[in-house]
């Protein structure tokens, strides 16, 4: 396994001419290009004073330049700090202070609500987008503001192939920080290391056509591990084009890139994919009479093939598999996906802490409901319980992708491992024989029943999720019996017309419905209508531990 700054370096000497990063109709560089930045950012952090595991913080949208910090950060011995650009400036600043970082790139949107004199281990805070810098002190404005001056005195002839070498490092050497979402608290600073984003690198390749000079089109957030590693870092060591879209991923945006640049594969999160179903084939799918079709489906396979042409030339054309991950996948849509219009689709499963990868699916092989094979390049998988099989337990990881702990927080880290060094990861699964990992919910948000029933409360909600009216749901216990919180869908409401006695009248008819689907130990027992969306987290989840 190759440190992957050492793959990256050989991607750059070996695509040098070649095109490295577009923001997708705004701006492009060359490999060549990519490095001069590199270089120019390793010369005023070493002449601000900055040392071999000094911390950069990054706090801003998905961008090239994002891309180019990140990299910029790792190659020169730096420790790259992930911020969510969703955190509150309060947020925002706490973590700053507690990542120790010492320069800050983010937006002057988010900056603006942020207090520079809180923040006193910072020597300057750049706009990533303009590179004005917003905020300095120690005279630091003057290195900065002499970058150019300093890089043209460094290279007088440019920079050239030969001049690029990074610094090694050992692989277990600490090279990001990524905060947690914080879905049951404070979030928390997971270290990440030189072996775990090389082994990711290594292994990622196998599984899918990730494919050097070819076009890769990036929707991802890279403040997210999913995003950092396979629609960043991933493309880039193994030398492809890749293309930041930079704005908002609906379909108005998102398909113009994709038809224009005809990607192999393509990652998203379900809602990606569900706006995408709704723009393409919405009003086939929706109408009664394609619906009909559709659940008799083996039946109708003119209809679906037709819906499948239409669906795959939306996204591009060209897609040999594409792959959600980051949230569950509704049933619905890897029906309607993977069964009943057999494109190629398939799922995958990993944390933060794995930088992310614990199981992949893959075209052929993949199962319903589940999140792929466990990857055996790099990680080895357990289930903690009697009948791995048949009774779901808590999913154990160990291997070369898994973290070695959380940044300055001891107890946290010595309360998600084992005895004998395997990761808890949180989350109840079982495992077949052939490796694939089934997962029914957290073990944090587990309710166990009166009768000593364990009932996951996320099977309960993928189910809610997908009947009249519901835009989502959480089940709670309340005096042992399970009620379903219920946000409603207000643009249905609105479509229908329904009133408040007709409402009651359709949530019964779900709540019976629903009881007819799960099992008798997880019955609901009344539900309770909310006028507000849940509070999440930056990433989306839930933020379970408000309510009761």
């Amino acid at each position: 396994m190759q440190y992957f700054i050492k793959t990256f370096e050989a991607s750059l000497k070996r695509c040098w001419d070649k095109p490295a990063l577009d923001e997708f109709r705004t701006s492009s560089i060359t490999y060549g290009q990519l490095a001069a930045d590199i270089e120019e950012i390793h010369l005023y952090f070493r002449a601000a004073g900055l040392v071999k595991g000094d911390k950069i913080a990054i706090n801003a949208k998905s961008s090239a330049n994002w891309a180019k910090t990140f990299m910029a950060a790792v190659s020169g011995g730096y420790v790259a700090v992930e911020l969510f650009p969703g955190y509150t400036p309060h947020d925002t600043q706490a973590l700053v202070n507690h990542s120790d970082s010492r320069i800050l790139f983010t937006e002057k949107q988010i900056y603006k609500d942020m207090h520079f004199e809180e923040m006193p281990q910072i020597l300057g805070v750049i706009d990533m987008h303009s590179g004005e810098l917003l905020d300095s002190r120690n005279g630091f404005d003057q290195i900065y503001n002499n970058r150019a001056a300093a890089f043209s005195q460094a290279h007088p002839e440019g920079l050239k192939p030969e001049d690029v070498s990074y610094i090694d490092r050992d692989m277990d050497e600490m090279c990001g920080i990524m905060y947690t979402s914080g879905s049951t608290g404070f979030p928390k600073g997971v270290m990440l290391t030189v072996r775990n984003f090389s082994a990711n690198v290594d292994l990622i390749p196998n599984h899918f056509s990730y494919i050097e000079g070819e076009n890769y089109v990036s929707v991802l957030p890279y403040a997210h591990i999913f995003g950092l590693t396979f629609d960043m870092i991933t493309p880039l060591c193994r030398g492809m084009h890749l293309v930041v879209l930079f704005v908002p991923p609906v379909p108005t945006n998102l398909k113009p890139a994709l038809r224009e640049f005809r990607p192999r594969v393509f990652f998203a999160v379900p809602l990606i994919l569900r706006k995408m179903i709704d723009d393409s084939i919405g009003e086939f799918v929706n109408s009664k009479t394609g619906r009909a079709k559709l659940a008799d489906y083996e039946n109708n396979p003119e209809f679906c093939e037709a819906l499948r042409i239409i669906f795959m030339t939306a996204m591009g054309g060209n897609i040999e598999v594409f792959v959600t991950g980051g949230a569950a996948i509704p049933d619905y849509i890897e029906q309607l996906l993977a069964v009943k219009l057999k494109t190629p689709f398939v799922t995958g499963y990993g944390m933060t802490e794995c930088a992310p990868t614990i199981s992949l699916g893959h075209i052929g092989a993949y199962k319903l409901k589940s999140v792929g094979e466990y990857v055996s390049e790099h990680i080895d998988v357990r289930i903690d319980s009697v009948s791995p099989a048949r009774i779901a337990g808590e999913v154990l990881v160990k291997g070369d992708c898994v973290f070695p702990g959380y940044y300055k927080n001891q107890e946290a880290t010595d309360s998600v491992f084992t005895e004998d060094g395997w990761f808890k990861t949180g989350d109840l699964g079982t495992i077949d024989r052939d490796n694939t990992l089934f997962l029914v919910g957290r073990s944090k948000s587990m309710i166990l029943s009166s009768n000593g029933q364990n009932i996951y409360p996320e099977e309960i909600e993928v189910v809610l999720n997908n009947m009249p009216f519901v835009a989502e749901s959480l089940i709670v216990s309340r005096k042992e019996k399970l009620v379903a919180l219920v946000v409603l869908d207000q643009n249905a409401l609105g479509d229908a017309g329904t009133d408040a006695e007709n409402l009651d009248q359709i949530m019964a008819s779900n709540l019976e419905a629903l009881n007819k689907i799960v099992p008798a130990y997880s019955a609901v027992s009344s539900y309770e209508l909310r006028l507000e969306p849940f509070a999440k987290t930056p990433k989306g989840s839930i933020k379970r531990f408000l309510y009761q």
